[in-house]
């Protein structure tokens, strides 16, 4: 059990101090400075489910590096194995590995799509490499998502994401210095929408180059995919030779190892992973139908470029294998998924009993709070006029007494194997007050 933090956190006020001075905002995303919403802090270590900062503070971890650490941080196997690849060198940058073959073969052996695998670094490399397969595929250009879903960082995808109300159905650029070509190639749909989804490619067949979609957005929370929409989205991006993407880089390997692919029992042709993969180790792979990913295979000239010095790196492979067969052999999903049925059960009850409007989403081992809306949401739209001046002070409450989660209202709790039933009661029993002081 944490211990409740200090009100005098020196140390980690010096070191934001000094990082603002030279780092942009601070810290090394916009998304991480938000931490400071609820007050500066510094971080220094951290063992299961606890956050410790340099100033001794303990914290019970629902971030999770945005959703990661499935097992726990410096979870003991885990990190034994990527000592044990060290030791024989980080990166040979040349050939092939045993550990490369090794967790290629689970993906393939575990994930339906995949029937070839390229490593990469990130989930933002993943998206990349995936939509250029596609293109090269088709040889088309045009790209459709979906609001509300995340894919990463690149001109190709960072569109309407958290598009404003007056913005919705157009093409909204989530960052400046964006190539307008790239965003003019980015189509925007309404996610649960089947009808849209079947005008679209449609409308764009001859032009489209393939589909990306989170099959559960948790960049806003959490929507769960619709059957019918699922099924119709397949269906039409098959009938016009359209690889359909999936982003799995949230849904594989945390909710299940299998992906949500397995869970909903749809197949795209290329899936992205990354995040829970490796829990914490920066390791992500594309891989799909043999026929995309051959593109690859050539000797850059001619055919898709897939590159990356740091791909394939011992320490990442390492960790994504000790994580894979952990998470099959300790049947993890199970365990983090009664665990976040426990969390959004008392958090409802709780929302409940006081007549607070708001409401509890998730899945599996995600959960969110969104104060001011009502009602399971189908679509982004469903997500706007959420309370984040509430959250906010939701979150500082339950930070003051030792729960840290991002003050960012669209995001989400995580939980990792590392976490218990007392985590649940603790964290319960002190929503009860902050929830009483809201």
């Amino acid at each position: 059990m944490t211990s409740e933090p200090t009100s005098d956190a020196m140390r980690s006020r010096e070191i934001v101090e000094r990082a603002r001075a030279v780092i942009p905002g601070g810290a090394q995303t916009g998304l991480r400075a938000q931490a400071y919403d609820t007050g500066d802090v510094a971080f220094e270590s951290a063992d299961g489910a606890t956050l410790t900062t340099v100033d001794g503070d303990e914290y019970t971890d629902y971030h999770l590096g945005f959703g990661p650490i499935i097992l726990g941080h410096a979870h003991d196997a885990v990190d034994e194995a990527v000592r044990r690849a060290i030791d024989g060198g980080v990166l040979y940058g040349a050939g092939t590995t045993p550990l490369e073959v090794e967790v290629a073969e689970r993906l393939v052996d575990l994930l339906p799509s995949v029937e070839r695998v390229n490593f990469c670094n990130s989930g933002s490399e993943a998206t990349y490499h995936a939509i250029r397969l596609a293109r090269a595929h088709t040889g088309n250009e045009k790209i459709l998502k979906f609001e509300g879903c995340y894919h990463g960082w690149h001109d190709y995808v960072d569109v309407s994401v958290y598009p404003p109300e007056e913005r919705l159905g157009e093409r909204y650029p989530e960052s400046d210095g964006m190539l307008s070509a790239a965003v003019e190639n980015t189509l925007v749909a309404p996610f649960n929408d089947p009808e849209a989804v079947a005008e679209t490619v449609r409308e764009h067949g001859d032009d489209l180059a393939g589909v990306i979609l989170e099959p559960i957005p948790h960049s806003v929370g959490c929507l769960l995919p619709e059957e019918e929409f699922l099924e119709t989205l397949r269906e039409a991006t098959r009938d016009a030779d359209v690889p359909l993407i999936f982003d799995e880089v949230i849904t594989g390997f945390r909710h299940s190892t299998r992906g949500a692919q397995g869970e909903f029992g749809v197949t795209p042709d290329l899936t992205c992973v990354a995040k829970a993969l490796g829990n914490g180790y920066p390791v992500a792979a594309v891989g799909g139908r043999e026929d995309l990913l051959s593109q690859a295979g050539g000797d850059n000239e001619t055919g898709v470029v897939i590159s990356g010095t740091y791909s394939g790196n011992l320490p990442g492979l390492a960790a994504a294998r000790e994580t894979v067969d952990t998470l099959v052999d300790a049947n993890v999903q199970d365990r983090v998924t009664d665990l976040g049925e426990a969390y959004r059960a008392g958090l409802g009850d709780l929302l409940s009993d006081r007549g607070i409007e708001g409401r509890v989403v998730g899945h599996r081992s995600i959960f969110s709070v969104q104060f001011g809306v009502t009602g399971q949401p189908r679509s982004y739209e469903d997500v706007l006029g959420l309370d984040e001046a509430k959250f906010r002070e939701f979150a500082a409450g339950m930070r003051e007494r030792g729960h840290f989660f991002t003050p960012n209202p669209y995001k989400r709790h995580h939980l990792s194997f590392a976490h218990g039933e007392e985590h649940a009661e603790s964290y319960l029993d002190d929503a009860v007050a902050v929830l009483g002081s809201l």
